[in-house]
């Protein structure tokens, strides 16, 4: 949880403001619990020196018609960024991907200036399949955005 404040306090790379997460210990046990529960989700984390200094989670589709998709999201802290670990988080996701038949395809949002993010996800292969221009407000009304950005895994 700490990771997630200190990321989404750089008010940089996610939709929400830090004041906006109000997750808590319980709710963040039970989605882990939850992702360890289905077959097509997961959530991982990196650690270094005794620290978490990324996590990342892949949600399975819920119904029938999407559970071929998983819907990832990609946290690393200041402090580790481009040391490899988002790389490294994504790689392995990708290979636990591929080893799932029913899964086809990892999908994510990003912001299109982050371009950071953006190219270490083409990188490993994920392709631009839209926009949504404009799609996010700044408090100091500047619009931003969003790239959706998908990889078959098949």
């Amino acid at each position: 949880m700490a990771l997630y404040q200190d990321v989404l306090a750089e008010g940089r790379f996610f939709i929400s403001d830090v004041d906006e997460y109000t997750a808590t210990p319980e709710w963040m046990a039970e989605v882990i619990r939850g992702a360890a529960r289905r077959s097509h989700s997961c959530f991982l984390v990196a650690r270094r020196g005794g620290g978490i200094v990324g996590a990342l989670t892949v949600a399975g589709g819920s119904l029938r018609r999407t559970r071929h998709v998983g819907r990832l999201e990609v946290y690393v802290c200041q402090a580790a960024r481009g040391g490899g670990i988002g790389r490294e988080l994504m790689e392995i996701v990708i290979g636990w991907a591929r080893e799932l038949p029913q899964m086809r395809k990892l999908s994510l949002a990003v912001f299109e200036d982050n371009t950071r993010a953006v190219t270490l996800y083409e990188d490993l292969g994920f392709a631009t399949e839209g926009r949504r221009v404009g799609e996010y407000r700044e408090r100091d009304g500047k619009l931003r955005t969003d790239l959706l950005m998908w990889l078959d895994v098949c």
